[in-house]
């Protein structure tokens, strides 16, 4: 292998390298931003409950004074039956009452299911609001360990930038051009090992796409020192990830 697919091949190494570490950072931070997303989710439901409660208390007042207005119903009646002159209408005037006591009956039964859910909601309000308070302190040492890490990373992503700089100078624009542009199309995978397929035929197959490679292409790499595409998906082609060291004198 060549100067230039020898530098190619150690700008495939760093730019793998990088790309991985790149992706170390990312998740690193990715822990924080879930964390603040759980709290957000949190103080949706917080504020949910919240409107809920007021809701079911809105209601629960309506029933309060549709139930004021029935006892004042009912004491008219009193008076009114109090004051009956006939046996009719003071039978009359009691089954009103009767009838009214049952609806008032069924008016607290309704106002005291609300109590309950009022209170019960307040309950899970509270269990959210200290879960919220919880996860708000787990968030605190998340950040702390992550912003450390981060720290880590970063100095990784800039020492293999910085190498990434130098090797890229070692490969010619024309090719180095390539190298950008499939890297952007394969997320760094540009540089692709040729496979021998068993066989009597000896063919061989891109290591990338596993598509046919010609055995002209296979002669190229083995006499000249030229950037040689796969056909197919247009990864540059090596026979060896691992050139053999060039012997000092």
């Amino acid at each position: 292998m060549g100067p230039l697919l020898s530098s190619l091949v150690q700008l495939q190494t760093i730019e793998s390298e990088l790309r991985k570490t790149q992706q170390r950072l990312r998740l690193a931070r990715q822990v924080v931003l879930h964390q603040e997303y759980q709290i957000k989710k949190l103080q949706e439901a917080s504020i949910a409950k919240k409107e809920e409660i007021k809701l079911t208390r809105v209601q629960h007042d309506k029933l309060e004074m549709e139930l004021k207005t029935r006892e004042e119903g009912i004491n008219k009646l009193r008076v009114a039956l109090n004051s009956a002159r006939t046996n009719k209408d003071y039978s009359t005037i009691l089954t009103q009452i009767n009838t009214k006591k049952a609806d008032k009956s069924k008016l607290e039964d309704q106002i005291l299911a609300l109590l309950g859910q009022i209170e019960a909601d307040r309950g899970i309000q509270k269990e959210i609001d200290e879960n919220i308070e919880k996860e708000r302190v787990r968030l605190a040492e998340i950040r702390k360990i992550s912003e450390t890490k981060q720290r880590e990373i970063q100095a990784d992503v800039d020492t293999l930038l910085d190498q990434r700089k130098q090797a890229s100078r070692q490969v010619p624009p024309k090719e180095r051009a390539i190298f950008e542009r499939l890297a952007d199309r394969y997320d760094g995978e540009v540089l692709v090992e040729i496979v021998q397929v068993s066989g009597p035929r000896r063919e061989h197959t891109c290591g990338g796409c596993y598509m046919g490679v010609t055995l002209e292409s296979v002669n190229a790499l083995m006499t000249r020192d030229d950037v040689v595409n796969c056909p197919n998906c247009g990864r540059i082609l090596v026979l060896d990830m691992k050139p053999k060291q060039q012997p000092t004198a």
